[in-house]
């Protein structure tokens, strides 16, 4: 097994005045950090080959004792195919890499390997895309909107059976990555999952977010989850919008606590404490349940209307007491059909919970406020509204 590492850019949009691979981040350079992730999964008999630029190899050789370092070529695809033809003829499985992408976990490595292994031509580690995105031509004007849900961003490290990757660059031509070239040549392209660790590092921005991910492991917290210390998530909006749905696909991607007020409240009704709950009752126990999941350091989704700023307030001092930080998140539906449709056709999955009419629904009391997210749940689905919830959290740690 072999592992070329792509180190020959020189970084122009960083900015740092010298190779991007030479810059510092928590005290190393990017392509030491990058090499020594490479070799340290539970896969370690791996041969590494850096690509480095012709101008710095004797720093790069300084750096690296343990790899071999090589110049690059003219453009990326020259430089893999350089690093290929130096890996020994008994290397079978190549993984290409982008010094770049200096943060990405040994598991992630790992995992790509497993997966040529298990028989795939070439594997590449992807997470979703959260936003819109928009095919435009040369004008700026949209062709196409792409279905997100089919979307992959592609990551380092990408692994191939070596046989498949000589031949997709025997084939000539240039390509953004390696994988490209392989589909181009009819082989077949597996995406498993990324890794949040494996972001390339290209604007100075980038870097600040490298050292924040570096801090967030030495002090032993998870650098890779969409937060790693907890979180309230309080989700608002008028019945039948899609809270509960939402919660349950925020927590297919991370650990959380679901706290929905409807539970709370047919609860306190079957148990014979009130006929009806209509006051403030079901939020008071809410906001204590939330405290103490928070207080254990689990990270809480509140399913509630929350539609004053009474309840707002209250949600914000809790995450305060427990300093933690808060996200609000206010669902609504666009389509006045869907959302009548959605409230008259629903059936409770709670035993006691009589769902309130559309007139019930149509004449809450609900003042307009101002969260973090707004999400329409008319143009979106829930794994869709989920994935641009976990996004908004990462890039706002």
């Amino acid at each position: 097994m072999g592992v070329v590492v792509v180190a020959a850019g020189l970084g122009v949009r960083l900015g740092a005045g010298m190779p991007k691979a030479l810059v510092r981040v928590g005290g190393r350079t990017l392509v030491e950090h990058a090499v020594q992730r490479a070799g340290g999964g539970s896969s370690r008999s791996r041969a590494v080959v850096v690509v480095a630029p012709a101008t710095h190899l004797s720093e790069f050789e300084a750096l690296l004792p343990e790899a071999r370092v090589i110049p690059g070529g003219a453009e990326r695809t020259d430089s893999v195919a350089a690093g290929l033809a130096t890996l020994p003829t008994d290397v079978d499985i190549v993984l290409v890499h982008d010094a770049a992408r200096a943060l990405a976990p040994p598991s992630l490595f790992d995992a790509v390997v497993a997966a040529v292994a298990a028989g795939a031509d070439a594997v590449v580690p992807g997470l979703p895309v959260s936003d819109t995105i928009k095919q435009v031509d040369a004008a700026g004007a949209v062709v196409r909107t792409p279905d997100r849900s089919t979307l992959r961003a592609v990551q380092t490290p990408q692994g191939f059976r070596r046989s498949a990757l000589e031949r997709a660059h025997a084939r000539g031509g240039q390509a953004t990555d390696d994988a490209m070239l392989v589909e181009q040549a009819g082989g077949t392209v597996q995406v498993i999952d990324g890794d949040p660790l494996a972001m390339k590092i290209t604007l100075p921005p980038d870097i600040e977010t490298a050292e924040r991910f570096l801090r967030a492991a030495r002090s032993g917290e998870s650098a890779s989850r969409p937060c790693a210390a907890p979180t309230l998530i309080v989700l608002g909006g008028l019945p039948g919008v899609g809270k509960t749905t939402l919660a349950r696909a925020l927590a297919r991607r991370m650990p959380v606590a679901h706290i929905r007020l409807d539970t709370i409240e047919a609860t306190m009704v079957r148990s014979g404490l009130t006929d009806k709950v209509i006051g403030p009752e079901g939020y008071a126990v809410a906001f204590r349940v939330a405290g103490d999941q928070l207080a254990l350091g689990l990270s809480v989704v509140a399913d509630t209307v929350n539609p004053v700023p009474e309840t707002r307030d209250r949600w914000r001092e809790v995450a305060a007491e427990h300093e933690t930080r808060v996200v609000e998140v206010e669902l609504a539906c666009s389509d006045p059909a869907l959302r009548e449709r959605r409230v008259t056709e629903r059936a409770s999955d709670i035993p006691g919970l009589t769902a309130p009419t559309w007139q019930e629904v149509a004449e809450r009391e609900y003042h307009p406020w101002s969260p973090d997210l707004r999400l329409d749940t008319a143009v979106a689905t829930p794994e869709e509204l989920a994935d641009t919830v976990v996004g908004w959290m990462r890039s706002h740690p």
